[in-house]
């Protein structure tokens, strides 16, 4: 018989890889700005953090400022996380546009 795990627990194992983390958290953004669901976009931003060791040791794996991270984490507000997602390095960032311009082309829709 298949050992069950807790969901948490295949989570925070895939998300303590940095490459895979930074996949997610992309991909958090991208749903975030098409669907607006911010409470997803922080749940996705902490798991994420959370995965990789705590605040310093994702700014030290993620080339990101430490303060940046934590006022992200603390405010819940999507603008700070969206900055600090679109710093991350990896495939994918070129060209992706920001969060403030992918913002005003959907509002101005």
């Amino acid at each position: 018989m298949r050992k069950m795990r807790k969901y948490h627990d295949y989570l925070m194992e895939e998300l303590s890889d940095r490459e895979k983390a930074i996949s997610y958290l992309q991909t958090a953004l991208e749903e975030y700005q098409t669907d607006g669901d911010s409470i997803a976009l922080h749940r996705a931003f902490s798991q994420a953090v959370e995965a990789q060791g705590g605040v310093q040791e994702f700014a030290l794996r993620t080339h990101n400022n430490p303060q940046a991270v934590s006022d992200a984490l603390l405010s819940k507000n999507e603008t700070q996380i969206a900055r600090v997602i679109e710093r991350l390095p990896g495939e994918g960032c070129e060209g992706r546009g920001t969060y403030g311009e992918a913002k005003r082309r959907t509002t101005a829709v």
